[in-house]
């Protein structure tokens, strides 16, 4: 016989020995659930003993296989055996991790009965004979390993998990005892578990010639429990007679106990270790007006008020599994009906050789105590939704003491916890540090000074920062200073607006400049430098007058409170020339537009100023340049109209001629007939201004000069080209149509340029119907009324049209459809139609033709 035969069969006749002990001693103590748990483990460890060495002796793989088998059942035995365990002997372990622990083995086990051969092999491809130590050939399987053993794997380190954190909540009560038992029984299980999973690493990796005798390891366990319960029944025992030695003594001190209990000012009440009450003493009895009978067990949760029941017990219980100390208040019902509030404490006791013996605790009322604290705590509410409201914090600073106190916004606005009260010390630890030394400055001033304290300053909260604007006022008693009381305002957004305001004004590429009411300038920009060429600290705190020229600077101050009494956006001059002053007396032209600022404190006006002394030369530039445009357009537009003035010029030019010739023959015959010669003369002085207007339309067309605006009519305008494009649209067969609107508005103009807009428009309708037979050839001007505020003048042709796509293009620079035209015409008379204020289009007519028209402004006249 081998020493792993013999080995084995000793440990399991010890295991079946103990387990016979240890049950009949559950026989006769059925509340010690430990023993019945100790024998069932006891039993399963030999059974696997047993399987383990049928199994290193099988003969062939299904023989090693079916007993691989059936060792999964005690396995599961001994390891949900050794949980119960563990929980009612060391009174400790998770519940989730020991239910964890079972589940999953019980799953392994079920896997294990539907699996061939076993849950530890999909299939057993041989056996491995090996020889050991002593000589001896044992069996090992050889095969296809079952992934579901994973199941078993997880099992097992859970289970380790849940005896390591066991046995660590153990130790760590303290009490020697436990500690003990932590050690011996919970150290053993670790260890071995830690030896049995590392010995069938190693085998399973060929390192190791050893059956996996995992038996063993479980044997080492049982010792180890057994060995411990051995020692609690020996020293029941040895307690049993030494109870009975004392136990006199003890009836003697209970006695004393109970007398003192009875005379103490609070409640006492006392539990064994099955967690029920065993003694109330008499204060409590008078309090709750019951017997101790009733109130013994768990009768005293009568009286617990139903809505604090289920959190007492919880707390009872959770600090009895642990045996630790616990303070609890719940409402308990006097014996006049009324529940009170008490304050419960809780400690766990414990008889002279240590072992826990259950609590002891004393219960006081404090209903008072919480209604005066309620009636503070609603007062705070008060106070803080007061201050929310207004969104203010409420702080006072107690001199002596140094404690500052703040609403539940204050703490938050300085990012501390509401810890009461704290010291000036720890309050400057939130602001920033550069900002301190205006705190102290402020506080000294009003400590020392008129008594107002008013600062700014920035808080770190958190990783953000916050800037807090604190008012207070100083108490004095008998000229010292006690306290400080104040509030706080979160100035932080108004900071930031602040902050983006200047960066903006800075930004800004015109001049920006801010004045306060009183008219004195508060902030500006670069920009206001570089124009009037002061710097800034030069100008912020002065008059904005400084910057206005000495011719108007008198009237300046009058306009500015004009301008306050009816704040609002708008343009500073109402279209006059503006000028500004700069710091060497020179002027600079500008433009300046004005906006209301309204803040917290007071009303600021926001001044955007702009250099318009490039602008201006541009501008002038531009007039001249499309003065000479319009020019060089008229001459162009009367070059094409020579043939017709010449024509225009010749008939009055042939009738002076013809009553020149006729005169001369009156006076050659020497009979003159004074009557006749009258005539001839009127007819040639009539001849002669018709000559002469229409040199003087020629020259007005062609004189060169600047645009000078005067109010005109618009009808009178249409009868002057009228007059000019007579002989011309005769000559080219056109029937005109003029229709002029009766009571026209007149607009303000250059005569000289909307004339030429009209000679361009009728001269290229008539080009346009070139192409059109003689008896069509139609043309119509009309004025009307558009709206209340303008003039429009229409041109309406009967010729080809204009293409569609074309018909905005018309009015491009070098657009033109005539082999010989400039393409000029009409975007001069767009731009001169424009520089007016007016409109300038074309649309094709539903016949034939096109219609070209443009409105004007019309002069309002004041009522």
């Amino acid at each position: 016989m081998s020493w792993i035969t013999i080995a084995s069969s000793m440990g399991a006749s010890a295991c079946l020995t103990l387990a016979t002990v240890h049950l009949v001693i559950w026989c006769k103590q059925t509340d010690q659930w430990a023993h019945l748990l100790f024998s069932l483990t006891a039993v399963s460890v030999a059974t696997i003993a047993a399987l383990e060495l049928l199994a290193m002796h099988a003969q062939s793989p299904e023989q090693f296989g079916k007993l691989m088998w059936w060792a999964h059942l005690p396995v599961f035995i001994a390891i949900t055996s050794i949980v119960g365990f563990v929980r009612l002997y060391f009174k400790t372990g998770r519940p989730w991790l020991a239910y964890s622990v079972c589940g999953l083995r019980l799953l392994d086990l079920i896997i294990n009965f539907f699996s061939v051969p076993n849950a530890n092999y999909e299939r057993i491809t041989g056996l491995r004979h090996v020889k050991i130590f002593g000589g001896e050939t044992i069996s090992l399987a050889q095969g296809v390993e079952n992934p579901w053993v994973r199941v078993s794997e997880l099992s097992s380190l859970l289970f380790l998990v849940f005896v390591v954190d066991a046995s660590l909540v153990l130790w760590r009560r303290g009490h020697p005892r436990e500690r003990r038992r932590a050690l011996i029984v919970g150290g053993s299980m670790i260890f071995f578990i830690l030896v049995a999973a590392g010995t069938s690493a190693l085998i399973e990796a060929g390192v190791m010639r050893s059956p996996y005798l995992i038996s063993f390891s479980f044997l080492a366990i049982v010792a180890a429990m057994g060995y411990e319960l051995s020692s609690d029944v020996v020293r029941a025992a040895r307690l049993a007679r030494q109870l009975q030695a004392s136990e006199a003594a003890s009836r003697e001190s209970e006695e004393r106990f109970r007398i003192l209990a009875d005379t103490a000012p609070v409640m006492v009440w006392m539990s064994g270790t099955d967690m029920l009450c065993n003694f109330f003493n008499k204060p409590w009895l008078e309090f709750t007006g019951r017997t101790l009978e009733q109130e013994l067990g768990n009768g005293w949760s009568e009286g617990v008020h139903a809505d604090d029941l289920k959190r007492c017990l919880a707390l009872y219980f959770s600090s009895f599994e642990v045996q630790q100390s616990f303070t609890m208040e719940y409402r308990l019902r006097r014996a006049d009906g009324e529940y009170r509030w008490v304050l419960d404490t809780g400690v766990p006791r414990y008889v002279p050789d240590g072992e826990f013996a259950g609590y002891i605790g004393s219960a006081i009322d404090i209903t008072e105590r919480r209604l005066a604290e309620a009636a503070l705590r609603e007062s705070e509410q008060n106070m803080n939704l007061a201050a929310v409201a207004a969104e203010l914090a409420m702080w006072s600073w107690d001199i002596p003491r140094d404690e500052i106190w703040t609403t539940d916004q204050g703490w938050a606005l300085f990012g501390i916890p509401n810890s009461g009260r704290i010291s000036f010390k720890n309050f400057l630890h939130a602001v920033y540090p550069e900002d301190r030394e205006t705190v102290y400055q402020a506080v000294n001033e009003a400590l020392k000074g008129s008594g107002d304290y008013d600062s700014e300053y920035r808080v770190k909260q958190g990783d953000k920062m916050r800037w807090i604007a604190a008012r207070g006022r100083v108490e004095f008693v008998e000229h010292q200073a006690v306290r400080v009381r104040g509030v706080l305002l979160d100035i932080t957004l108004r900071k930031q607006a602040e902050e983006r305001f200047r960066l903006v004004v800075e930004a800004a590429p015109n001049a920006m400049i801010m004045v306060n009411a009183e008219g004195k300038i508060d902030l500006i920009n670069a920009e206001v430098e570089a124009v009037f060429g002061y710097t800034r600290q030069e100008l912020i705190g002065r008059p904005v007058e400084i910057l206005v020229p000495d011719r108007f600077r008198s009237e300046h101050p009058s306009h500015r409170r004009e301008y306050l009494g009816d704040p609002r956006v708008r343009a500073m001059g109402a279209g006059r020339e503006l000028f500004g002053r700069r710091k060497d007396g020179s002027e600079v032209p500008v433009e300046i537009g004005l906006s209301p600022l309204h803040t917290s404190a007071g009303l600021f006006v926001l001044a955007s100023i702009v250099d318009i002394t490039e602008r201006r030369d541009t501008e002038l530039e531009s007039a001249r340049q499309r003065n000479e445009l319009a020019h060089l357009s008229r001459v162009g537009l009367l070059g094409e109209l020579s043939v017709s003035l010449a024509h225009e010029l010749n008939q009055p030019l042939t009738a002076i001629l013809g009553n020149t010739q006729a005169a001369q023959l009156l006076l050659a015959e020497g009979a003159v007939d004074h009557d006749e010669l009258s005539q001839i003369l009127s007819e040639i002085v009539q001849e002669s201004k018709r000559a002469g207007e229409v040199i003087r339309r020629l020259r007005a067309l062609l004189r060169k000069g600047e645009t000078r605006r005067v109010p005109l009519d618009m009808n009178q305008v249409v009868e002057n080209v009228m007059k000019l494009m007579r002989s011309d649209l005769i000559n080219q067969h056109v029937t005109i149509d003029v229709e002029l609107a009766p009571d026209l508005p007149l607009v303000d103009g250059d005569e000289i340029q909307l004339q030429q807009v009209l000679l361009n428009l009728v001269v290229n309708a008539c080009d346009a119907m070139a192409q059109v037979e003689a008896l069509n050839r139609g043309l119509a001007i009309s004025t009307e009324l558009a709206g209340s505020k303008a003039v429009r003048v229409s041109v309406a042709d009967h010729g080809c049209g204009i293409p569609p796509e074309k018909v905005e293009g018309i009015f491009e620079p070098f657009f033109t459809t005539k082999e010989t035209g400039t393409g000029l015409g009409l975007a001069v008379c767009r731009t001169i139609i424009t520089a007016h204020g007016g409109k300038l289009w074309a649309a094709n007519n539903p016949g034939s033709g096109a219609t070209v028209q443009f409105t004007l402004p019309a002069i309002v006249q004041s009522e």
